[in-house]
């Protein structure tokens, strides 16, 4: 996961070996004013540091952490439905290829790895009961899991620490077409980077085990399940890229 380092005070030359320090690494410097806000998931240099170097590994570390934090908790979120451990990493993995795929900024990269992580927070607030049955639905039961991105997006604002990602947990089931949750939202009304999840995630639900089926896609499956489908649940373009870079193509596929 890229780290975002936020340099606090205008100091070129701080700036200058903070670069060089984090070259080769998968980072960026986001500059911030003395009294300036620093961005979401940041974390900081000042700019009266004396080892700029010592300053730049420590910050590096920090974002590791950091990053192995929100994994730990989308792992958590996973083993309550029984997914396997790696499901998470898989996520992550595939989301940081497709935003290369896409070109996208570091920034927006960073918001969607992160993203990618806390998707579905707002299932720990489904009753097991409903969210782990196995048979068929109550339309209650239906109407409850369906607000999941809903919760998920209302429990983060609650934090502040992710609130950058609430457009994305909301919005990542919403469809092309107007025919996903939880608004019915259509076409480019549904934020750019909540498309890039709904692909996302759906290609890594298929390809994963799941308590309420038996067996899983294989990756041509779900490539074709995306290709089927695109235009409707899913952004034509994105579903291009994702194709053509086959950013679900790894050694464990199949």
């Amino acid at each position: 996961m890229l780290t975002r380092i936020a340099v606090i005070g205008d100091n070129k030359k701080l700036s200058r070996v903070l670069r060089d320090a984090i070259s080769g690494h998968d980072a960026e410097l986001a500059p911030v004013a003395g009294d300036g806000e620093i961005p979401p998931a940041s974390v900081a240099v000042v700019s009266g540091v004396r080892d700029a170097a010592a300053a730049a590994r420590s910050a590096l570390k920090l974002g590791d952490w950091n990053a192995q934090l929100l994994t730990l908790l989308c792992k958590a979120i996973d083993c309550r439905e029984g997914m396997l451990l790696d499901n998470s990493t898989r996520v992550l993995e595939h989301a940081t290829r497709f935003a290369e795929a896409l070109a996208l900024s570091p920034g927006d990269q960073l918001l969607l790895e992160r993203s990618a992580l806390v998707r579905d927070i707002g299932k720990i607030m489904i009753p097991n009961d409903t969210l782990l049955k196995s048979s068929l639905l109550t339309y209650d039961e239906w109407a409850l899991i369906h607000k999941h991105p809903h919760l998920g997006a209302e429990l983060i604002l609650k934090t502040g620490a992710l609130k950058d990602t609430v457009a994305i947990v909301q919005n990542h089931h919403e469809c092309y077409d107007g025919d996903g949750y939880p608004d019915g939202l259509e076409g480019e009304a549904i934020p750019y980077l909540a498309r890039i999840m709904k692909i996302l995630d759906v290609y890594c639900a298929m390809t994963s085990p799941r308590h309420y089926r038996k067996g899983h896609a294989s990756h041509k499956e779900a490539v074709e399940h995306l290709r089927n489908e695109r235009g409707k649940h899913f952004d034509p373009d994105l579903v291009d890229v994702f194709i053509k870079a086959r950013v679900g193509r790894t050694k464990r596929t199949a």
